[in-house]
């Protein structure tokens, strides 16, 4: 009898430890999934902004580009033909 008493507290624990352990896998992968959520809207967010600061970045140099003192610090020299 004292096999048998031992064999059930033996499962009855196991049993309480397996769903222990699954608890705790599902409360992982729950907190898991929504942390990859949260990096996947930072990503997004982040690729918007670097979208627009390109955008930005293009105009200022254009801006830059067609100043009277860009103009005047590196005008290209004119090529002279010779007759």
């Amino acid at each position: 009898m004292d096999a048998i008493i031992e064999s059930q507290i033996f499962f009855f624990i196991s049993s309480v430890g397996f769903v222990v352990l699954g608890i705790m896998a599902f409360i992982f992968l729950f907190y898991l999934i929504r942390a990859t959520n949260v990096l996947s809207e930072i990503m997004r967010k982040v690729e918007k902004d670097i979208d627009s600061i390109g955008d930005t970045t293009k105009e200022m140099l254009e801006e830059v580009r067609h100043s009277v003192i860009f103009n005047f610090l590196f005008r290209r020299k004119k090529k002279h033909r010779k007759n």
